[in-house]
């Protein structure tokens, strides 16, 4: 006879959903930005203004510098919510689906996450995500103010040379000003990949040299951190973001709210469950670089 009733089940479901919400990977979302800011609009304003710093004569009024806000970048989120009714009969002849039912929902819970994160990188290199001077997310002809363009595009297979390209770029890292800064300076970066390309990082990363002439190595001495993602659907495109300024958004507008009842009128169960998210790039692409093949 089942063993559903509704003094034990709703612990035993909500153990076995986030059985299943854990056992899709989270890697992703140490390369994002996780917010859960709790507004009706979330925008992203960067503010620029402040460029090298002038000379001045020590007694004359301090050189003035105005802030200038860019184009801010509006994050959008959508509900999603999901109900599946037991019957109260198939629950007592299979009271496996009291377990396996809350699991299946949790994995697709953290798959949704995964896949609408995973859009920002999916969408990286054309116009469905931009940054605030309207070109891709990575592209190479990013804008500086007063003339000139910044790059942070590659179009090379990745190898321990193309790493190495991607760190020479950030250690020569203009912001929107011309400002030159350091991305390697404040700490390591995340190897984004799709399932295929696992090998070719690891050779680039732990490989001692890089040929046969025994050159060292120089690509696995930055701490870089290697993030395997299958919801990437590009098999050859990857990215290497920051760990201190990741231009990837993820927001949770609304948590997870997952429901469990007894339907007074069909006597069945009722797994009722919704939640609200967004993803975007952020208004400044400072943090990315990304290589197109």
């Amino acid at each position: 006879m089942s063993n559903f009733t509704t003094s034990n089940v709703k612990q035993t479901v909500v153990e076995r959903f986030f059985e299943g919400l854990h056992s899709v990977s989270e890697q992703w979302a140490q390369a994002y930005d996780f917010r859960r800011d709790d507004i009706a609009d979330l925008r992203l304003s960067p503010i620029s203004g402040v460029s090298q710093i002038p000379t001045w004569d020590g007694g004359s009024d301090l050189p003035v510098q105005g802030l200038e806000a860019l184009t801010p970048q509006a994050v959008a989120y959508e509900a999603f919510g999901v109900q599946v009714r037991v019957n109260k009969y198939d629950a007592k002849d299979v009271p496996e689906s009291t377990t396996t039912l809350p699991q299946r929902i949790g994995v697709a819970t953290a798959s949704t996450y995964a896949a609408r994160a995973a859009n920002v990188l999916n969408n990286a290199f054309g116009t469905a995500t931009t940054s605030y001077d309207g070109l891709a997310l990575c592209s190479t002809v990013h804008t500086v103010k007063g003339g000139g363009t910044r790059s942070n595009k590659l179009t090379s297979a990745l190898d321990s040379t193309a790493i190495m390209a991607a760190i020479a770029l950030f250690r020569n890292w203009a912001d929107y000003q011309g400002l030159k800064m350091d991305v390697v300076a404040m700490g390591g970066f995340y190897l984004v990949i799709p399932p295929g390309l696992e090998e070719a990082a690891g050779q680039a990363l732990g490989s001692a040299v890089t040929s046969d002439q025994n050159q060292l190595n120089m690509a696995g001495s930055y701490g870089i951190d290697t993030i395997v993602w299958n919801h990437l659907t590009d098999a050859d495109n990857w990215f290497l973001v920051s760990k201190a300024m990741t231009p990837l958004v993820f927001w949770e507008r609304s948590a997870i709210d997952l429901k469990i009842d007894i339907d007074e009128d069909f006597k069945g169960a009722k797994y009722s469950l919704d939640f609200a998210i967004g993803q975007s790039a952020s208004a400044i692409p400072d943090g990315i670089v990304g290589s197109e093949v």
